[in-house]
């Protein structure tokens, strides 16, 4: 809609994890070369986890984007399948033209597949996003598979990639075995203030414009709303671009990113400072180690903690009453007088605190009473019960809507209009708080009907995994598959056999 009138060729902060807008910030630099070093050097298991929205899975499209034809791969988006299908899955990425219904027969022919591929020099890669979905059972399964190597090296290498439960996951005693197995990990964080900027230039100069859309202000309210999450930053600046071209500007301005924000309901969000704090004191006692390495002197580190130590002791004494009663008056006196600026100073010569030092305590502590009754007072009118109390305000009226998404034969691949339809679930999911999405799988009737219910509620559960990973409850979305049963067209034809292989998404406001 916005498209022409901000001269851009296509939508430059869509959610859905293209690769053509990955932007590196140092912390993906760094994840991206991990993970083609463990790639290369055959390192077996390796853990990449982030928070939601902070562009793992855009990173892991953007690894697929960068490997030649040397690297075979199985990505699974949803790791919440039954052990068979798992095996069916990665037979079939792998193209292995068979559907096995045992373990033993998968393994047999899986040992061929991986001493096959390494004697033809290629690499071959598991890689499961969403992977903190994982039951104990999988972690199991995966594990053993791991066990498959030859005596000089691995054959199979398994990327695991999820949010921050997966850790806590492998940290429990009965995942032991396959945590001493992880030979490289990886956390992805937000990205820092100073590169939000860069990276909203960078997605408007691949949808086709240099132009300086956002200004200043507008940038720094997108990071105090989104704190550095791209996914946040792209909801955001999308709503503003959206807004901006209906109130017939060409800038958005901070005005409107907190319009927008305010609109998506979407709050300041709180600083990552914990983080950053055991960075800093990690790069203290570095410092102190080494300080001729360093870059911060070692004497301006030992003076640094010498205050920090003094302004401690300091709080402690004056909050614990230690010092005499004379010292922490003046010590109070003269902390509210800096507040007073040059511009007020006119007001500043009647306030009793700065012209009458000489005033009471007493005077002090009744203005303190004062104030408080005051409060109370005010306090008892707002909860008095002949005011009526404010009734939540009723929701957005919504009419059921569906979608259909159309898979190629044999693939679970999204195509462009299956991302734009998912984007456009999402934004509406965002604005009707509350809806329930039933995403049904359906195929055509060609192959093994049970096995055609399996691959059409597999192609639902990547639907909803999809979803999930936009940050939509899990539980809002039920997934299930019913093969051919419920055909919209003959199976007869290859047309009508195309149109077969779907899954519907329906979006209807869920019953109180």
């Amino acid at each position: 809609m916005y498209l022409s009138h901000f001269d851009l060729k296509i939508k430059p902060f869509r959610i859905s994890p293209d690769p053509k807008f990955l932007w590196l910030g140092e912390t993906h630099k760094e994840a991206l070369a991990m993970m083609k070093y463990g790639i290369q050097d055959n390192r077996g298991f390796l853990l990449l986890s982030g928070d939601i929205g902070t562009g793992k899975t855009t990173l892991i499209n953007g690894l697929l984007d960068s490997l030649n034809d040397q690297t075979l791969v199985a990505m699974i988006s949803d790791p919440g399948l039954e052990k068979l299908d798992f095996y069916n899955f990665l037979t079939q990425a792998f193209n292995i033209r068979k559907t096995f219904k045992s373990k033993g027969d998968f393994l047999v022919h899986f040992i061929h597949f991986l001493h096959r591929a390494y004697a033809e020099g290629k690499k071959v890669l598991i890689i499961i996003d969403e992977a903190q979905r994982l039951s104990y059972e999988m972690l199991e399964e995966i594990r053993q598979l791991s066990n498959i190597e030859k005596k000089d090296t691995k054959l199979l290498n398994i990327f695991l990639v999820g949010q921050h439960e997966l850790i806590d996951a492998l940290n429990e005693t009965r995942n032991r075995a396959l945590l001493q197995r992880i030979t490289m990990k990886y956390l992805i964080e937000p990205l820092n203030p100073a590169d939000v900027g860069a990276y909203i230039a960078f997605r408007l100069k691949i949808a086709g414009t240099e132009k300086k859309i956002f200004s200043g202000e507008a940038v720094r309210q997108v990071i105090s709303f989104s704190n550095g999450y791209p996914r946040l930053i792209n909801i955001i600046c999308d709503h503003a671009l959206l807004t901006t071209y209906v109130k017939g500007k060409q800038k958005v301005d901070g005005a409107i990113v907190k319009e927008c924000a305010k609109d998506l309901q979407i709050k300041v969000q709180k600083p990552r400072g914990s983080l950053t704090n055991i960075r800093l004191v990690d790069r203290i006692f570095d410092a102190i180690r080494h300080p001729l390495q360093n870059k911060m002197p070692g004497f301006l580190i030992y003076l640094g903690l010498l205050l920090l130590i003094l302004s401690t002791a300091g709080m402690i004494l004056f909050s614990s009453n230690i010092l005499p009663p004379w010292i922490t008056e003046k010590l109070s006196l003269s902390a509210i007088a800096p507040i007073i600026t040059q511009t007020d100073k006119k007001v500043a010569s009647s306030d009793p605190v700065v012209a009458q030092p000489q005033q009471s305590r007493e005077a002090f502590q009744l203005d303190d009473v004062q104030s408080k009754n005051e409060d109370e007072r005010i306090m008892q009118t707002k909860l008095s019960p002949s005011e009526p109390a404010k009734q939540n305000p009723p929701p957005i009226p919504f009419e059921d809507k569906l979608y259909t998404i159309q898979f190629p034969l044999d693939s679970n691949e999204f195509s462009p209009e299956a991302f734009a339809l998912l984007n456009d679930i999402v934004v509406t999911s965002n604005r009707h708080q509350g809806l329930e999405i039933l995403v049904t799988g359906h195929t055509d009737t060609v192959g093994d009907a049970a096995y055609n219910r399996r691959l059409s509620k597999y192609r639902a559960t990547v639907v909803k995994s999809f979803l999930v990973g936009q940050g939509i409850a899990s539980d809002q979305i039920i997934a299930t598959g019913v093969g051919p049963d419920k055909p919209i067209a003959t199976n007869e034809t290859r047309e009508g056999r195309r149109q077969n292989r779907r899954v519907e998404i329906l979006l209807r406001r869920s019953e109180p």
